[in-house]
């Protein structure tokens, strides 16, 4: 409606001065109420969210609305409808909306984001206990008047009872905002109070991250990722966050509404604590790295849901280890007084590090790195590591005279030691890695530092570590466990120099070196034939063979008849494996690996036996994860696997977990880079970007996460900058060794010259273009003529870029399909999936 249109036809009571708002599914004047001298909201619905409206329906249900009286509702003054359209009066709020606040401060203070929520805590327990489900809750609904939450538009909520068996908003319409609704809510399922818990927990998200947890190009995407996917860590975008809150937000926003909280109250509670929201949170920064678990969401919740409870109690830590106790509950408890049992090794206590200087100028950069260690430590799901707190009691003293105490405190299974002393130049940083029962050292290891620049070389040594301890203790674990599946010594021995040969091997096929590893890996099978001949009905030797058939198969995949070869002996051999042990998830993932070369390395062809590869690849991964959820390597091939399948989703979702489970894997570049491109390609450029900031950490001289910088700026989230586009360039000339620098600096300069499309320097774009072009000597692939195409798709020259879409698929008929089915956003371009020569190029592949 018009200004002057809703002026005629409101009551003449309602004197209309201007419109304050405007939405999909409605608009909302200022005006006086005339007879109160009062300013007022009037909202005014849309026509088609009015058509779907009976306005008696309408008009009963605002009454029941009008009847919630609470500080944090805003309420219904009246009601009625003008020239057709439905419309209701509301108090005028002098403030502004949580999503103003958001759009000028994008992350708010833990403490007000807390408060405000409890306060619509507060408002929606009060309307459930009436019967009314709000049902869109969203920042836009949530006003902030002198620092307090009032939640507006109960007028148009659902009810959860029905009256006289008529259910009085069945509208058949979604009425919440997608970003923030509920999975059942999508489904078109009843909902209960239960559903606003979760539309909650989204706000609050958004609140603390800057982001929903779920975000997509239409709502039919949100709606699959509220479904399907798991919910993004806050930790890991803002890490102050108390791991207690992350956990009562993730209970929230569990997928099956029985799985959450009960009632908004409960969440409520579990936000705030017995102590309010100022000592909650005082509280949790000091202890929330003692509430470590690698559980399943729901189990995780229920674990720290108890000890928040004790840890809000005044906790006091008497001297000596048994103090300890107070602050960490082991996941893996000993009989009362037994210190001698069989501890799980995955269970690990990293000791504050020795500083051996004379005068303790070192302690520093002890301290540092144990805490900055098991923090690291923490991301392998894999691990139960003990928070900093538990070990603290420790500090400073020396092991021999605090193993018995340390393991009746903390019942571990592996001690992580290590000194910090004076070397040239710097300080040499000496791991131990220990059995906590035992006292025997299986793992050692020595870093030089530069103190000169502590901080970058701590974080940089407390990486290494961390990969050196994670790699020693999954072989500790694997040797513990194989001890227990068998009973002939002379079997184990065999299979762990087998397994020692294949670990040496790779590092050959890593250095390129595929003759010798060849060799190694020849050794190792014979080791494992007589393994097996030794114990018959052991699994552990067939599916090591089958590791060292894949191996072979990957030196071989230049050869289709050998590489063939090797992937049928080891899918036979875990076939056999798992003749034996059927639930083995190492078994499934490997035997789902090896089908999967088929499919990369094109050993089949395509057509139906191409797609019962990927199918066959595809059913025993999934089955992997199913028998162990944190089956890291499982996850990793199912992201590639679902990524050529050009199913984003999946393959985001794929790489989340297995980035989760294991931020070590030997692929963890690999796995970083599809977690930026499917981040990228389902335009979550929020997640984009901060998956390239990780790899830059991670790995700061790859040269792809260096130019995934420059991606983002020919994004619409990244202003595009030409001069820190071509800092880029020169930063790539440095960590590039001269044998690929005339490939990668081509690449370098056509991403700069995307960047200067994006920045409206065409002109200028086409001439970086054309010294870019690469011979065929130094792109014998074709990668780089494809990201030129895709660069003119920037400067809109698409004459030129179908062009050379021709010329590349006459040369790589095999991409039609992908081209076809392609997810990126260039190619989602209506101006490119329209133009009659594309649909030429593609017609019949998809």
């Amino acid at each position: 409606m018009e200004l002057d249109e809703i002026r005629s036809a409101l009551p003449e009571r309602y004197r209309v001065t201007r419109e304050i708002g405007h939405g999909g599914m409605a608009t909302v004047y200022l005006a006086e109420d005339v007879p109160h001298n009062r300013e007022v909201a009037v909202k005014v619905l849309s026509a088609e969210l009015g058509s779907s409206i009976d306005a008696e329906r309408f008009k009963r249900e605002i009454q029941i609305a009008a009847r919630l009286s609470h500080p944090n509702i805003l309420p219904a003054y009246d009601s009625g409808s003008a020239n057709g359209r439905l419309f209701y009066v509301m108090p005028f709020v002098e403030g502004e909306s949580l999503r103003a606040r958001l759009e000028r401060e994008s992350q708010l203070p833990i403490e007000d984001a807390i408060a405000l929520v409890c306060e619509v805590a507060d408002a929606l327990a009060h309307a459930h206990a009436q019967g009314i489900v709000h049902r869109d809750i969203k920042p836009e609904n949530i006003l902030i008047q002198s620092g307090h939450a009032v939640v507006a538009d109960f007028g148009i909520a659902r009810l959860v009872q029905n009256v006289n068996n008529e259910t009085l908003t069945a509208t058949g319409m979604s009425v919440g905002t997608a970003a923030y609704m509920s999975p059942e809510q999508f489904s078109g399922e009843k909902v209960d109070g239960r559903s606003d818990v979760y539309s909650l927990a989204c706000v609050l998200y958004e609140m603390l991250v800057g982001q929903v947890p779920f975000t997509g190009p239409n709502a039919m995407a949100i709606m699959a990722r509220h479904t399907m996917q798991p919910v993004p860590s806050i930790r890991l975008v803002r890490s102050s966050v108390p791991e207690e809150i992350e956990a009562a937000i993730m209970h929230a926003l569990e997928k099956v509404p029985a799985d959450r909280f009960a009632s908004v109250t409960d969440f409520k509670d579990a936000l705030l604590g017995a102590e309010g929201t100022a000592a909650f949170i005082r509280t949790t920064k000091a202890y929330t790295s003692a509430f470590r678990s690698r559980e399943t969401q729901a189990r995780r919740w229920t674990r720290r849901r108890s000890m928040v409870g004790a840890t809000l109690g005044a906790i006091v830590i008497a001297a000596g280890a048994i103090s300890a106790k107070m602050v960490f509950e082991p996941r893996h408890q000993l009989a009362a007084g037994d210190v001698t049992g069989d501890a799980d090794p995955r269970h690990v206590g990293v000791l504050y590090f020795d500083d051996d200087s004379r005068d303790g100028s070192l302690r520093y950069m002890a301290d540092g790195l144990t805490e900055s260690l098991i923090d690291r430590l923490d991301r392998v799901s894999a691990l139960d590591v003990v928070s900093a707190n538990g070990v603290r009691p420790f500090r400073g003293v020396p092991y021999d005279q605090v193993k018995d105490s340390l393991q009746h405190a903390l019942r571990i299974g592996t001690v992580v030691r290590g000194e910090v002393e004076p070397a040239s130049g710097g300080a040499r940083v000496t791991v131990r890695a220990l059995d906590a029962v035992s006292g025997t050292e299986f793992g050692r290891k020595s870093f030089d530092v530069d103190t000169s620049n502590a901080f970058a070389a701590q974080a940089k040594v407390a990486e290494q570590v961390a990969e050196f301890l994670r790699s020693y203790l999954g072989t500790e674990i694997r040797l513990k466990e194989s001890r227990e599946g068998t009973s002939s010594s002379r079997a184990w021995t065999l299979v762990q120099r087998a397994e020692k040969r294949r670990k040496d091997a790779d590092s050959l096929i890593a250095a390129a070196q595929p003759a010798q590893a060849l060799t190694l890996l020849g050794l190792a099978d014979a080791e494992l034939v007589q393994a097996q001949a030794s114990d018959a009905k052991w699994a552990q030797p067939l599916l090591s063979r089958a590791g060292i058939a894949y191996s072979r198969a990957r030196i071989e995949r230049e050869q289709p008849l050998q590489a063939t070869a090797w992937v049928d002996s080891g899918v036979a051999y875990a076939d056999s494996a798992l003749a034996l042990e059927p639930r083995s998830a190492d078994a499934l993932e490997m035997r789902g690996r090896l089908q999967f070369l088929r499919v990369d390395y094109r050993l089949v062809p395509d057509g139906p036996d191409w797609q019962r590869a990927l199918a066959a690849a595809e059913r025993d991964l999934r089955a992997a994860v199913d028998v162990n959820p944190g089956q890291a390597g499982a996850w990793a091939t199912l992201s590639r696997l679902a990524y050529k399948k050009q199913d984003v989703q999946f393959a985001l979702l794929a790489a989340q977990r297995a980035y989760a489970a294991d931020a070590y894997l030997t692929n963890a570049r690999e796995i970083l880079g599809r977690l930026f491109w499917t981040s990228h390609d389902a335009e979550m450029y929020p997640d984009a970007i901060k998956w390239c900031a990780e790899g830059h950490r991670r790995f700061p001289r790859d040269d792809f996460f260096v130019e995934c910088r420059m991606w983002m700026m020919t994004t619409k989230a990244v202003r595009p900058d030409p001069d820190e586009a071509w800092r880029l360039v020169d930063s790539l000339r440095a960590i590039t060794p001269p044998a690929k620098w005339p490939y990668e600096s081509r690449m370098g300069e056509m991403l700069a010259a995307g960047v200067l499309a994006k920045a409206g320097l065409v002109d200028s774009a086409g001439r970086v273009l054309e010294r870019a072009h690469a011979p065929h000597d130094v792109d014998p692939d074709g990668e780089l003529f494809g990201i030129e195409i895709v660069m003119r798709l920037f400067m809109k020259d698409y004459d030129r870029a179908m062009t050379m879409l021709g010329t590349y698929l006459a040369e790589h008929p095999d991409h039609r399909k992908g081209l076809a089915t392609n997810t990126s956003p260039w190619w989602r371009d209506p101006k490119v999936q329209n133009d009659p020569r594309f649909k030429e190029l593609i017609a019949g592949a998809r």
